[in-house]
């Protein structure tokens, strides 16, 4: 009993913005349209980018006919996209879904809600929860780069804060560093943060010093380096 109980608990776990769980009512999305979505991004997750209507189907209660209803309606209201991109290996085309619409619909209603006065009380439940889901955190990103955040780019922010459990600071701590060496670009300050995570840093004054030390041992190498 005890490795079957193992071998479920491996099975892992969805991440789901709970910004998202508290605004998905207000910003008029159904329960089951919701539910949907968060298979979709179950399926994402474990890396299925584009799941077939049969795949849904074996998770869902839905008909046949409700789920093509809903998957339209998402699509046609701008909540997902279908991108589609060549695998540079095969040269294949394929398709995936992109959710990065529902985030920014998530990021413009917790901004409508800030501007109202009347709603700020009821909303600063759901405004604690941002240590999970640090929505204006995408605004920084977007900020250093000088442009929108590509979908990966989105995801990668939206996986650190909800997966790995990185604070919103340390993360902001990293972009400074990746754009002190002249690196802003998403991988690289993912292995800012793995580092990071190896050496047990968790604060930022932690993460500015080691970057300091990291700094100055390699200066000194560059200066010993021979002509």
């Amino acid at each position: 009993m005890d490795s079957h109980i193992l071998q479920l608990l491996q099975e892992g776990a969805t991440s789901v913005s709970n910004l998202l769980l508290k605004m998905y009512k207000r910003m008029s999305l159904a329960d089951d349209e919701m539910m949907l979505l968060i298979h979709l991004l179950s399926f994402q997750q474990e890396g299925n980018r584009f799941p077939t209507l049969t795949e849904l189907e074996e998770r869902m209660s839905m008909s046949s006919m409700r789920l093509i209803q809903s998957l339209q309606k998402l699509l046609k209201e701008d909540w997902i996209s279908i991108d589609e991109f060549i695998d540079p290996q095969t040269g294949m085309r394929h398709e995936q879904y992109n959710l990065t619409p529902l985030y920014k619909k998530l990021y413009q209603t917790w901004r409508e809600q800030q501007a109202d006065p009347r709603m700020m009380e009821p909303f600063m439940e759901a405004a604690a929860t941002l240590d999970a889901e640090p929505v204006a955190i995408y605004s920084r990103f977007e900020q250093a780069f000088g442009r929108p955040l590509s979908p990966f780019e989105l995801e990668s922010i939206h996986m650190w804060t909800e997966q790995d459990g990185y604070q919103e600071e340390l993360i902001l701590t990293a972009l400074r560093e990746a754009a002190t060496v002249g690196k802003l670009h998403i991988r690289y300050i993912d292995r800012i943060l793995l580092e990071w995570q190896k050496q047990q840093i968790t604060t930022v004054e932690q993460a500015r010093l080691y970057s300091l030390n990291f700094r100055r041992q390699n200066q000194s190498k560059d200066y010993r380096q021979p002509l």
